[in-house]
């Protein structure tokens, strides 16, 4: 056996474990020129290229199963075929791949304004531009508990989910303008989940524009409504006015927090510009 190449040595050459071959040749993927009496297992120098284009198949992540089918008939357009294939399943991997990172990075941006907050008193509101962002809303069940809170988000959760995608970009409340100007907020307030900035394929997206918003940060629930009269008391001392919707953005939940508390950490924001 003087021509032939031993078990570790033949593995040694490709990168790969002793285990890696025996377990091939039990898939009848690569096997074994020659046997010896002992049990060794010896192989052909020219089988040195078969086993590089396996090794390589598998380091694009062609399956086994797939190899194994692909070895029994290869040929230039089979592997064309099979390569195709698998370029096709790592783009679709790769485009799942930038959405998972899109969503993570989302959900740090959400999480450094509530660590930023905490260099800020936070019973002081402050002008913010603020970029444009998507939502789809949901009328609270009523009344408004803190169970139908959570209810009511779920059911809109689920619609986010439906179109697969993720809900990252954070979530909260909303009240709309014409309720907030008249102080009428139960008849006017939903739940809201903010869309990825990307084309949704989901209807009912409320659009909310690019601009100046009063802010304010809170320990508060969203049917807690002595927040938002003291920011619109304050939009309305520094001579500014509200032109759209309320929006009431959960930054961290009761989760966080170490000990019992029944309270979110939220963001108010009123898009405002000034009086005339």
């Amino acid at each position: 056996m003087t021509n032939l190449i031993a078990i570790s040595e033949m593995a040694k050459l490709h990168g790969i474990t002793r285990q890696t071959l025996i377990y091939y040749d039990e898939i009848d993927l690569f096997k074994p020129r020659e046997v010896d009496e002992n049990g060794y297992r010896y192989y052909s120098r020219r089988q040195i290229p078969y086993l590089r284009e396996i090794c390589f198949l598998k380091s694009v992540g062609v399956s086994l199963k797939d190899i194994v089918e692909h070895f029994q008939e290869r040929c230039p357009e089979k592997e064309m075929e099979l390569l195709r294939a698998q370029k096709s399943k790592i783009v679709r991997e790769m485009n799942k791949l930038n959405k998972i990172r899109e969503s993570i990075s989302q959900r740090i941006d959400i999480y450094e304004e509530a660590v930023d907050a905490n260099a800020v008193n936070i019973k002081e509101p402050f002008v913010k531009c603020i970029a444009a962002r998507s939502m789809i809303v949901q009328e609270y069940i009523k009344p408004i508990t803190k169970e139908n809170l959570h209810t009511t988000l779920m059911a809109l959760w689920k619609k986010v989910f439906a179109k697969e995608m993720v809900p990252s970009s954070g979530f909260g409340s909303m009240i709309r303008k014409k309720n907030a100007v008249k102080r009428d907020y139960e008849n006017g307030i939903a739940t809201c989940i903010f869309l990825p900035p990307e084309t949704h394929n989901i209807e009912d997206v409320v659009e909310v524009p690019t601009g100046e918003y009063a802010c304010m940060y809170k320990y508060g629930m969203p049917y807690d409504f002595e927040h938002v009269d003291r920011l619109l008391d304050w939009i309305e001392g520094k001579g500014y006015e509200v032109i759209g919707d309320v929006i009431d953005i959960c930054l961290l939940d009761t989760t966080f927090y170490r000990e019992q508390k029944s309270l979110d950490f939220c963001m108010l924001q009123i898009p405002i510009k000034r009086k005339k």
